[in-house]
């Protein structure tokens, strides 16, 4: 089926997350679960003729300008003419095609020098255990390894324009270019000096503009300081913002979902100390002698509809492997409820303290300018399911008032109404 996604969220924010509280730790993991699974699954919805409608305005220093949407949509509509995007590999042997049995017992450690294809066991459990896995620690430092195939008892990996795989020598398409900045961020990341850091701080402002930032740093560290980039934390995805309790894990930082992505030890190491407020600034990051080089430079061409600020978001999100089960999981029961052809519409309602943000404060747009923008054929189709994600008690109201015959569906979890939640205040559950 087809899936039209509108999205109000910050920055770029075509994907962006919805940034409510849960009243249970189960509703936020689901939240977060289906917002990645957008975000990773990004080139499926590319490559087979995904509808996707924008609806954003700017937030901190970046203005989406008409030249820029345009731009974003020119970069959408080539990966929809193009066949051979980056996301998981149709298998190019017969790995995917092994049973159960050949693959590698869960847990198994993998060789540093393996060059060939592979398959290790998983199950639902894996999903439950948040932890780095050996084969996290493993496909971290192998990030020219891409997933070709994933079903209910394994997964299957093999490496990419390597010598002696299938894809080498490497073939021009747009996984080779992923592959080759991979290789290059990689290098830049795990075998550089950590005696000097790209230090940044982590906005916490909306899943898009978070990463926006960290797609520059990234860029940024590597092209031009030849120094790892290091993100601080806590991030407001992983910590309640206004007093950072509430961890998803002890960091609080990326690495709670993603694989690693610097080799420079955490942030005592760096700072001299763990910070546990938003508020530390660069200037209080100075309890070591590491070098923390920072900039105010903004760089051209490193939002999500470009090259390689799509690549430097890949790379940062690189899923961990309880992460990567969990999706799976989450889609095969969509699937076995909608059915595999299943028809729906995303809408995302970004509203709470966006009217507070000084100059660039946003409108709350109604449901009805989303309702305006999916087409008539799909409104009229009582099989058509529209998923609302906002942080906006009132919106579901909303949805629910004005188009009582339209078949809704939303998260269950505790919202603010409107923007009384006041400013950076969007967990009413106390929950990241």
């Amino acid at each position: 089926g087809r899936c039209v996604l509108l999205s109000s969220g910050s920055g770029i924010n075509h994907m962006a997350i919805e940034r409510s509280g849960s009243a249970r730790r189960n509703h936020l993991l689901w939240c977060i679960l289906l917002m990645i699974g957008l975000l990773s699954a990004l080139p499926f919805f590319l490559l087979h003729g995904a509808q996707l409608e924008i609806s954003s305005l700017p937030i901190h220093h970046r203005a989406q300008s008409h030249q820029k949407r345009h731009k974003q949509m020119e970069y959408i509509n080539q990966k929809i003419n193009n066949s051979d995007g980056v996301g998981i590999a149709p298998s190019t042997n017969n790995v995917g095609s092994r049973s159960s049995e050949a693959a590698m017992p869960h847990g198994t450690p993998i060789r540093d020098d393996i060059s060939s294809p592979f398959c290790q066991r998983w199950s639902s459990s894996d999903a439950a255990n948040r932890t780095l896995q050996p084969f996290d620690e493993w496909y971290t430092h192998h990030p020219n390894w891409i997933i070709i195939n994933e079903t209910e008892d394994m997964f299957c990996v093999e490496p990419y324009c390597e010598e002696g795989s299938k894809s080498y020598p490497c073939p021009d398409d747009r996984r080779s270019y992923l592959i080759h900045d991979f290789l290059k961020y990689y290098h830049n990341q795990f075998q550089s000096s950590c005696e000097k850091v790209h230090y940044r701080s982590m906005w916490s402002s909306g899943w898009s503009a978070d990463f926006l930032n960290a797609q520059e740093g990234l860029i940024d560290a590597t092209n031009n300081f030849h120094a790892p980039l290091v993100m601080s934390a806590p991030w407001h995805y992983a910590a309640v913002k206004k007093d950072s309790t509430h961890r998803t894990c002890s960091q609080a930082d990326l690495t709670c979902y993603f694989l690693p992505y610097h080799n420079c030890g955490s942030l005592d190491d760096i700072c001299g100390f763990t910070p546990k407020e938003f508020s530390i600034t660069i200037d209080q990051c100075n309890g070591t002698s590491v070098e923390r080089i920072t900039t105010s430079k903004i760089l051209p061409e490193v939002e999500i509809w470009t090259e390689r600020g799509f690549y430097a978001y890949q790379f940062m999100t690189r899923k961990q492997l309880w992460l990567r089960r969990a999706i799976f999981d989450f889609k095969r029961k969509f699937r076995k409820q909608h059915g595999p052809e299943s028809d729906c519409s995303v809408i995302h309602v970004r509203r709470g303290d966006i009217i507070m943000h000084e100059q660039h404060a946003r409108k709350y747009y109604p449901i009805s300018d989303y309702i305006d923008l999916i087409p008539k054929e799909k409104l009229n189709d009582p099989d058509h399911k529209i998923l609302l994600l906002t942080d906006d008690a009132n919106a579901v109201k909303e949805a629910h008032e004005f188009y009582p015959n339209l078949s809704w569906k939303h998260i269950d979890r505790p919202r603010h109404s409107g923007s009384s939640g006041g400013g950076g205040n969007q967990n009413p559950s106390l929950n990241p």
